[in-house]
């Protein structure tokens, strides 16, 4: 389905009906593989460094040369991914702030030393910085670049990279383009008229943020040579969003009648007598009005998203395009649910993404482990069996326990799932590190 440079495991679908080049990733690399193509990197990248300026080269390229040595003795040690070893990818969510706070050597170490195969690393959160060297965006932090910082330690070792962005918030975008804001229902302080959102929430029917998006992957995918684009937040929020101006008159022209879709949001919601599910029975009786609104707004998300991936795959071929999905639309009983609300659907992301991440947090919706197998299940079902599914595990929280966790693991695994996400590296300690090695074996 995807492939990846010396640690891969799976092949993309592209690869595999031969409408891309994999000669230099292979599907599989053992463990010798993947030490002596490492020990090539580090060389060469040696050798480099003192071609461009012999020893006062080497002084001048401090820190590369203490990623070569990192590398070197992390090879020389044979510390290899999972899938490597036999085990099932295991995958971890990472903040850029982790990489900043901790250096990237000090994750890396955490990293190899569980077997950790693929990396979500957050370039673009919810405040809009970037955490790579962006012409675009504002900076995370100036002179710090910790993509560049986890690509140099990461890509010897065979550990994919993916750069994770998020969609529809953007704090920094926003404020220098208030016009592309989300516009909330309304509520009682506001007599229920709509309202312009002050926090960085961002319409997906704009047009010019998904230019400014589709320019950050752009930038990422010219610059680093990572692994994969990762989207979050590919989705709307709540049921409540978005009745910006663009977005009633668009909805209009539709013949969709949105003073019927403001009224049964307001009986769901807001109402003294309010019905919890009203919107849900409405849409899943055909209300027109209702369903409309909601195809309106799923196409909204499918059009970004498959705008993201064209121009994902023209700047890099073989990238693994993937997303974090809400759980909910993984399971019959909650599907309808999911579309009201997030306008995210799981054919969709069949049809769209080479791997997806259902984020199964059972523990903060307050399921048992075995709910995580139900969503992994139901995921498969939807996606399709040639679209990898690593089912996300909550791996933080005082709940989140050993048991928590290794069983939460098994029972995603059990159902099918290719692979493992944590959420996230930040907060993972020994315990559950360890919880994660038991359910692996």
């Amino acid at each position: 389905m995807f492939h990846q440079g010396d640690g891969g495991s799976v092949v993309r679908r592209d690869c595999a009906k031969g409408q891309a080049s994999c000669g230099d990733t292979g599907i599989l690399s053992p463990r010798l593989r993947a030490r002596e193509l490492g020990w090539r990197r580090w060389c060469r990248l040696a050798q480099n460094i003192v071609a461009k300026g012999g020893s006062r080269g080497m002084f001048r390229n401090a820190r590369l040369m203490l990623y070569f040595v990192i590398g070197c003795l992390m090879l020389a040690f044979c510390v290899t991914p999972a899938a490597a070893n036999g085990q099932s990818n295991l995958a971890v969510w990472l903040w850029g702030s982790t990489v900043r706070t901790q250096g990237a050597e000090a994750v890396v170490k955490g990293l190899a030393e569980n077997h950790v195969t693929d990396v979500f690393l957050l370039v673009r959160g919810t405040a809009g910085k970037a955490d790579y060297a962006s012409a675009i965006a504002p900076p995370a932090e100036a002179d710090k670049d910790a993509l560049g910082d986890m690509m140099a330690v990461c890509r010897p070792l065979g550990i994919r990279v993916h750069a994770w962005f998020v969609f529809n918030q953007d704090k920094a975008y926003i404020d220098l383009h208030p016009e592309d804001s989300m516009w909330h229902h309304g509520k009682a302080n506001t007599e229920f008229k709509p309202y312009r959102m002050e926090d960085g929430k961002v319409c997906p029917m704009s047009e010019a943020h998904l230019g400014y998006m589709n320019d950050m992957i752009r930038e990422v995918l010219e610059n680093y040579d990572v692994d994969g684009i990762h989207l979050d937040y590919i989705r709307y929020g709540h049921m409540v969003y978005c009745f910006c101006p663009d977005h009633v008159q668009k909805a209009t022209n539709l013949g969709i009648s949105v003073d019927r879709v403001r009224e049964v949001i307001f009986e769901t919601s807001y109402a003294s007598n309010a019905n919890p599910n009203r919107f849900f029975e409405a849409y899943e009786s055909g209300d027109a009005d209702v369903v409309a609104w909601v195809k309106m707004r799923q196409s909204e998300i499918r059009g970004a998203a498959a705008s993201m991936r064209a121009v994902a795959r023209e700047a890099k071929p073989n990238v693994i395009f993937s997303a974090s999905l809400m759980p909910e639309g993984a399971l019959v009983d909650t599907n309808s649910f999911a579309m009201c609300h997030y306008g995210q659907s799981y054919e969709d992301a069949g049809e769209l993404y080479d791997l997806v991440c259902p984020m199964a947090y059972h523990l903060d919706f307050g399921k048992s482990p075995a709910w995580v197998g139900d969503v992994a299940r139901g995921t498969i079902e939807l996606v399709g069996s040639d679209v990898p599914v690593y089912i996300g595990v909550q791996a933080y929280g005082n709940k989140a326990d050993r048991d928590a966790v290794q069983e939460a693991i098994a029972a995603g695994l059990e159902a099918g799932a290719e692979g493992v996400a944590l959420f996230r590296f930040g907060t993972m300690n020994e315990e559950r590190w360890s919880a994660v090695s038991d359910a692996l074996k």
